[in-house]
């Protein structure tokens, strides 16, 4: 009888061991240091998933999730999965805008599962802006996961969207900020077939779109001119956040009294008993003598305006009011939350994020950022790698720095304008630290992006105004290329998270002060978060801590199996979300 010789027998125990020890090792781990977490709701979106559908726009292929499970915040929810029905079913774009986007046929897909790092805040307290797990308070049974922003002792006020400690402005530093970004819009293009689609940048003539770039070349030098020998004025790429249809803002535009009859009357007289929303939509103020209209002016309605318009000049008035309708602030609306109706609030805080592209480099690269009622210049020297921070209104220099060259042929910038601060990334490095931006003036009270108040067709003018003047800032964020040529392969916008009113219970309408050894928790999917704002207790004692997250482990995405001539709808991990959370 042969016998295995021991080599054999060495490397089956060997392998045995080390199967023992891995499991050993895994069991260790998850008992004392880590442990697994499933989201259920939406309260961290759209950094972290709860029970979603993942929704591609037919327009521009954007990918976003659509929520179907709320916390006790949201009417009507207890954590529980949510069947969008009737008008709840339709989802809308967040990148391009497209509305009407049917999920009823959409699998449910599961939260995110995080990995959590257990007792690490028995060595250390957890810091601002930091995710934590910690058992409910009113529930101890129950986990939640949030976001510190709120110390022990400190006093705490949410005020505009911003959180303030001790009466300042609390602000991210860079790194923050990229974890909590939200995205406003994109390069990525709807189909040529869309309606109502712009681009949301104004182009100079030197810029011209192909595809999802954006391709810059200086016009030839006239050598002959005097100024030849001064530097080449940018080619700007501005900021206007088009809105194909829908949106509460107001849009208006100058029409004398004169001009509106007998027009406006008319329009009155034929909508006054028709069950269409129109009349509702449109207002004409007669003692400021403008026409308004509330959202994005149809384009059945423009139509017919000025189709039965008598005068050039309210059918003018119709044409120029429809395109200012389109303009809209950017508000803190979530893409994830389209089942949810919820108020929506004017977003100030805004960062751009490029890549810039060349094989004959531009001789300067400049960007413009608004802070509140200020100005500020960002511009790169492509040659000597330096980086200068102006402010416009004062004409001085504030910060200058350097930059790694990259390879030499593109460089990838983000500007943020979040928290009162200015902050510049290049190719991965901040060639100054951030600068904190003084006497701002942002507004006292978060603004409701509706100009006219609940239940109320009638715009209120002093809102109005407010709304108007936020989108204006908002306009003066610009790119702009000088010399060379230059593609924009990449930009976009992201706003930051703005902090709802909530319930108003705590921090909202006075100060409140944190006791030791606790904190105060916010979701970052605020307008649907039950946290701090919101609790009767509105605290997380440092004891009720589990840990800290550190790792989206498992994401997962449906994916249809297809054999034998049948279709199974199957679960597949999401490799591209898989990631370390701040």
């Amino acid at each position: 009888m042969n016998t295995p010789p021991d080599s054999a027998i060495r490397s089956c125990r060997t392998a045995v061991d080390l199967a023992v020890a891995f499991v050993v090792a895994v069991i260790l781990l998850r008992t004392f240091v880590l442990e697994g977490y499933l989201i259920s709701t939406g309260s961290m979106a759209p950094g972290l998933y709860g029970f979603h559908r993942r929704v591609h726009c037919p327009s521009c292929r954007f990918v976003f999730a659509f929520g179907v499970a709320f916390d006790e915040s949201t009417p009507g929810s207890l954590g529980t999965i949510q069947e969008p029905t009737g008008p709840r079913r339709l989802a809308t774009c967040p990148n391009c805008g497209q509305s009407g986007i049917d999920v009823s046929n959409l699998p449910n897909n599961h939260g995110d599962q995080l990995l959590v790092h257990k007792h690490i805040f028995d060595i250390r307290s957890p810091k601002r802006w930091e995710t934590v797990v910690f058992r409910n308070p009113a529930s101890p049974g129950e986990a939640f996961v949030k976001r510190v922003v709120g110390l022990p002792g400190e006093t705490i006020r949410i005020k505009a969207g911003d959180v303030h400690i001790n009466g300042q402005i609390a602000r991210k530093s860079l790194a923050a900020q990229l974890d909590l970004r939200i995205p406003v819009c994109s390069l990525q293009l709807p189909d040529s077939e869309h309606p109502e689609w712009q681009l949301p940048w104004d182009l100079d003539q030197h810029w011209k779109l192909q595809q999802n770039t954006l391709q810059y070349s200086a016009p030839p030098a006239d050598t002959h001119s005097p100024a030849a020998s001064l530097p080449a004025e940018p080619a700007w790429i501005r900021f206007h956040y088009w809105k194909p249809s829908g949106g509460r803002h107001l849009a208006e535009t100058p029409l004398t009294h004169a001009a509106a009859e007998p027009d406006w009357s008319d329009f009155l007289n034929r909508f006054r008993d028709v069950p269409i929303a129109w009349s509702a939509q449109l207002h004409y103020d007669a003692e400021r003598e403008v026409l308004q209209c509330t959202g994005v002016m149809p384009t059945e309605l423009q139509r017919d305006l000025v189709r039965n318009a008598t005068s050039s000049e309210f059918r003018n008035a119709v044409f120029r009011l429809a395109a200012l309708s389109h303009l809209a602030p950017v508000t803190d609306r979530y893409g994830y939350n389209s089942l949810v109706a919820s108020p929506e609030f004017v977003v100030s805080d805004l960062m751009l994020d490029t890549t810039i592209q060349w094989q004959q480099p531009p001789a300067r690269i400049h960007v413009r950022i608004p802070v509140g009622n200020q100005i500020f210049g960002l511009t790169l020297d492509t040659t000597s790698h330096s980086a200068t921070l102006l402010s416009l209104d004062q004409q001085t220099v504030l910060q200058q720095g350097s930059y790694a060259a990259g390879d030499g042929q593109s460089v990838h910038l983000i500007a943020s304008g979040f928290d009162q601060q200015i902050a510049v990334s290049i190719n991965g490095q901040m060639p100054f630290p951030e600068l904190p931006v003084e006497h701002a003036q942002p507004p006292d009270e978060p603004v409701e992006a509706s100009a006219a108040p609940v239940g109320d067709h009638r715009p209120d003018p002093a809102r109005a105004a407010g709304i108007s003047l936020l989108i204006e800032r908002q306009k003066r964020w610009a790119l702009g290329i000088s010399g060379g040529s230059a593609n924009v392969t990449r930009l976009r916008m992201y706003r930051d998270v703005f902090y709802t009113p909530g319930r108003r219970r705590n921090a909202v309408k006075s100060d409140y002060v944190i006791p030791e050894s606790c904190y105060f928790v916010q979701g970052d999917n605020s307008p649907v978060s039950s946290d701090s704002r919101n609790w009767e207790k509105p605290v997380v004692p440092h004891a009720f801590l589990v840990g800290k997250p550190f790792l989206v482990h498992l994401p997962s995405k449906p994916a249809i199996l297809q054999f034998a001539g049948r279709e199974w709808r199957i679960r597949i991990p999401d490799w591209e979300r898989i990631r370390y959370i701040h």
